[in-house]
């Protein structure tokens, strides 16, 4: 449904124009197309997520450019030269090799430097491999934070809704 809003009478101006402007909803306006293969997904989903094979509840947030896992006890050890976080998501043990560090900025608290890894994420029918940050996640509900990277072009976020799809493998 597109949102239409209705011209006040000339002459009108400020707070009148304000109190006297019609808002109504019309079906004309609704524009499908931008729908095609996107499947409709609610604020809160059950993901997949490997490695570890865990199914997650997890947060949809469009406004996340990257996607997040809360990491329990998450050390760094360095292996050839390499950076690996060691971790573990609801109890079960985690190795992944680290991309890169990023900084995030929280309003109101001091940025924190993250290591980014490759998560591969199932969400419906949708597995991809993303980079996802790791994070201490323990004073939040949901252990994982689906950001943008992995529901941009697969998902429309319908908020008023909830376990829309399962991850395929779960079915």
């Amino acid at each position: 449904m597109g949102l239409v809003y209705g011209v006040p009478s000339a002459g009108q101006t400020g707070i009148q124009n304000a109190k006297n402007a019609e808002i109504s909803w019309s079906d004309d306006e609704t524009d499908v197309s931008e729908l095609g293969t996107k499947q409709i997904i609610g604020m809160v989903e059950k993901v997949l997520v490997e490695p570890g094979g865990i199914i997650l509840d997890a947060r949809i947030d469009t406004g996340a450019n990257k996607t997040s896992l809360g990491a329990e006890n998450l050390q760094i050890v360095k292996e050839d030269g390499q950076d690996w976080a060691l971790f573990s998501v609801n109890g079960s043990a985690m190795r992944a090799k680290v991309l890169k560090y990023v900084r995030i900025k929280q309003h109101g608290a001091p940025s924190q430097r993250r290591p980014v890894v490759m998560l591969k994420v199932t969400l419906g029918n949708v597995a991809q491999v993303v980079p996802a940050t790791l994070t201490d996640r323990s004073n939040f509900k949901y252990k994982v934070l689906i950001g943008v990277n992995f529901l941009k072009d697969h998902f429309i976020v319908d908020v008023s809704r909830k376990y829309v799809k399962e991850p395929a493998s779960a079915q």
